[in-house]
């Protein structure tokens, strides 16, 4: 018979560790991690908003010193998803 005490364990602890992200940090998240407060929490509210485009969005920080493309913004929107990055949300 299987040891399910030491599998709950096992499992308890992989709870408690998650995993560490794998791979470069997200393009975007560095570029969040870079800025003064009030304009990261400005991006975030337009990385929130459907109504900008994720190439608005690259546009604007690429003609202002964070070169960034619009695939990169996109996929960190969606994070949380899947499909999406792995920043927080």
């Amino acid at each position: 018979m299987a040891d399910t005490d030491g599998l709950t364990s096992a499992l308890s602890r992989l709870m408690e560790e998650p995993d560490r992200p794998r791979g470069p940090r997200c393009t975007v998240g560095i570029i969040l991690a870079a800025l003064d407060t009030t304009t990261a929490q400005k991006l975030n509210q337009l990385l929130d908003s459907p109504a900008v485009t994720s190439t608005r969005i690259a546009d604007a920080l690429t003609r202002n010193g964070h070169p960034v493309q619009a695939p990169a913004v996109a996929r960190h929107r969606r994070r949380g998803a899947s499909n999406g990055c792995r920043c927080e949300r």
